[in-house]
């Protein structure tokens, strides 16, 4: 038999975050609409000081391991979360859980560059910029398999050759 309730304690944290997100980060949605600027004034003055708040609860990016400022939570956890965070477009940023930076900074952590990290990888964990990637072509949409896209190396930086489709 399968056990599903959630431990009384993190119950708690859940109640906490329902209750952090219905009332001060849904309201986001109608008042920032879609931009996620990170240096854009309003943007700084609504979403600061909630992010703030999650840091100080200890729920900032709690997908990442404690060697990264993280929690560790696993999967059980995070799905339990995202399933509130999940309602409001600001509130994977107000918890500093938000994709593609999730993954990007978990990459970053371990594969890249101790240049690359040190430019960075703190600057993403923390929520002060953000990051992207290109996935679809034309040939194959969004199957990694199909892609043809190549950037190589010339010098100090690199040539990218194909085409991407928003």
């Amino acid at each position: 038999m399968w056990d599903f309730e959630t431990d009384q304690e993190y119950q708690g944290v859940l109640a906490w975050v329902d209750d952090f997100v219905t009332k001060k980060v849904e309201p986001l949605d109608m008042v920032l609409g879609a931009t996620k600027e990170y240096h854009d004034p309003d943007f700084i003055r609504q979403i600061r000081p909630l992010q703030q708040e999650v840091k100080e609860r200890g729920l900032w990016a709690c997908h990442l391991g404690p060697e990264l400022g993280g929690l560790g939570f696993g999967q059980l956890k995070l799905a339990l979360l995202n399933e509130i965070l999940g309602r409001s477009r600001f509130a994977p940023v107000v918890f500093g859980c938000q994709a593609p930076d999730t993954g990007n900074g978990e990459i970053l952590a371990h594969y890249g560059t101790e240049e690359l990290k040190k430019e960075y990888l703190q600057s993403l964990l923390d929520g002060e910029i953000s990051s992207s990637y290109s996935m679809t072509e034309p040939q194959g949409g969004s199957d990694p398999t199909q892609f043809q896209c190549l950037a190589t190396e010339d010098g100090d930086h690199f040539v990218i050759n194909g085409e991407k489709w928003l």
